[in-house]
């Protein structure tokens, strides 16, 4: 790990560290992960670009829900005891809840202010990572961010909230484009009966 990878550590372990443990949140690596009812996870992530070098890094912060639900009728494989974003059947990255609405990465250099940078991080996924987690932590508050997300998610949102005319019409549009998804499409909706037999 280089010398300005191991100042991200310190950034994240200044003021965020703190931050998490007082909501609820347990730390490993560079994750953040909270356990709520019936093995749903809201987790947040801190990722380090993959040019990162001596000079110069930026790093991004990755917001995540798993509901093991979703996972179940959707996932592929199987998630360790906790789950990781790309498990997670909603994500979004923080910089798209701030006021900018942009993919925001933070800049560290040399001569950056640790304090300064780690005050920011801490400060931003409070201000709104955080409410965006509490606001899609149950299937029925995140069903929007769920239906936007791919195709068979929105089916599955729309099965488990007891909405099938409305599944069988996102399984069919996949099945009429004959995109590439289409033979998981046909057997994905024979097994939830959303198709004819």
């Amino acid at each position: 790990m280089s010398e300005i990878s191991k100042k991200i550590d310190e950034i994240i372990n200044l003021d965020l560290k703190a931050l998490m443990k007082t909501k609820g949140f347990k730390k490993k690596a560079r994750n953040f992960y909270k356990e709520l009812d019936c093995g749903v996870f809201l987790l947040v992530n801190v990722q380090g670009s993959m040019y990162n070098d001596n000079q110069e890094a930026r790093y991004t912060v990755n917001l995540g829900v798993f509901f093991p639900e979703i996972y179940e009728m959707v996932g592929f494989g199987n998630v360790g005891t906790v789950p990781s974003i790309p498990d997670c059947s909603i994500t979004k990255r923080l910089g798209h809840l701030k006021p900018e609405k942009t993919d925001y990465w933070w800049q560290l250099t040399p001569e950056s202010n640790l304090q300064q940078l780690a005050t920011n991080l801490s400060v931003s996924v409070e201000q709104y990572g955080l409410p965006w987690l509490q606001r899609n932590s149950s299937i029925s508050g995140a069903s929007a961010e769920l239906k936007g997300q791919n195709p068979f998610t929105a089916a599955a949102t729309a099965v488990i909230e007891g909405n099938r005319t409305e599944a069988a019409g996102i399984i069919n549009k996949i099945i009429s484009k004959g995109s590439a998804a289409k033979s998981r499409a046909i057997s994905w909706g024979k097994k939830y009966k959303l198709l004819e037999a």
